[in-house]
């Protein structure tokens, strides 16, 4: 790793870096402190929810538990709207960390440095994996806070296991971008890609939920083998399928590496 361009690259990132984690805590904490009031609404929410088509409620993982305890509302945000929205960042962030020389006309210059290709590839993966873990432990690190001002009676377990799902979730579709990204023209607006790529995704899994008739859908979203939510009052790491999705997620790094050594660079 050449530790110049590492810290440079997180310099080049800091103002996006510093606005996506902004609007992930604050939306974080939005949602933690609006539950007291709809804490003390819960029997008419219950009722509210008995209303609603069952199908629906399933699919965005809502139920009675939802507004029963702070880490069931919780859940039900972190899963639709936290996961997505750092996924967005962080996969938009590893579509165009490395082709964005190209895009900028800088590739020439950086790769006649004494510094080899393989080692920028490199240092940039390392420098997106480290932008990653500022924007997650950030968002992690208030979610606890606001746990503690809003919430009692956390269910800390739940807790920990939602965020180590959503963290190989985030993983995988940054790896997937990076690998998408290596075939693609530096000069392609990646944002529509990614975006279609999570909330596609996510909408799979939620289908799949909905009705049984459609449930094989779920098997084409990795949303489907890592659950957000809590289902008949349980919710434990699935270390299975977190090892598995993590594997795929370094193959697909390893082989978005080993496809930058190659492809023509225009600088």
């Amino acid at each position: 790793m050449n530790k110049v361009l590492y810290y440079k690259e997180l310099k080049r990132n800091r103002k996006n870096t510093l606005i996506w984690t902004s609007i992930v805590v604050a939306f974080t904490f939005l949602i933690l402190s609006i539950y007291p009031s709809f804490s003390q609404m819960g029997d008419q929410m219950t009722e509210l929810m008995s209303t609603l088509p069952q199908e629906y409620a399933r699919a965005l993982g809502m139920d009675e538990g939802t507004w029963s305890s702070i880490i069931g509302f919780y859940s039900t945000y972190y899963g639709i709207y936290i996961t997505l929205l750092i996924g967005i960042f962080a996969a938009s962030t590893g579509a165009t960390i490395i082709g964005k020389e190209e895009r900028d006309g800088t590739a020439e210059f950086l790769l006649t440095r004494p510094v080899t290709r393989s080692n920028i590839v490199t240092t940039k993966l390392m420098a997106l994996g480290t932008l990653l873990a500022v924007v997650y432990s950030t968002q992690t690190i208030f979610a606890v806070l606001g746990m503690n001002l809003f919430g009692d009676d956390v269910l800390w377990g739940h807790f920990v296991t939602m965020h180590v799902h959503g963290f190989v979730l985030i993983s995988f579709f940054t790896a997937a971008a990076v690998l998408f990204s290596s075939y693609l023209s530096p000069k392609l607006n990646y944002m529509g890609p990614v975006v279609g790529m999570i909330f596609g995704s996510f909408f799979l899994d939620a289908i799949a939920k909905a009705t049984d008739a459609v449930s094989w859908l779920g098997f084409a979203s990795p949303y489907y083998y890592l659950q957000l939510q809590a289902e008949s009052g349980t919710l434990e790491v699935n270390w299975g399928s977190c090892i598995v999705l993590i594997i795929i997620a370094l193959l697909m790094l390893r082989a978005g590496h080993a496809r930058y050594l190659k492809r023509d660079i225009v600088g």
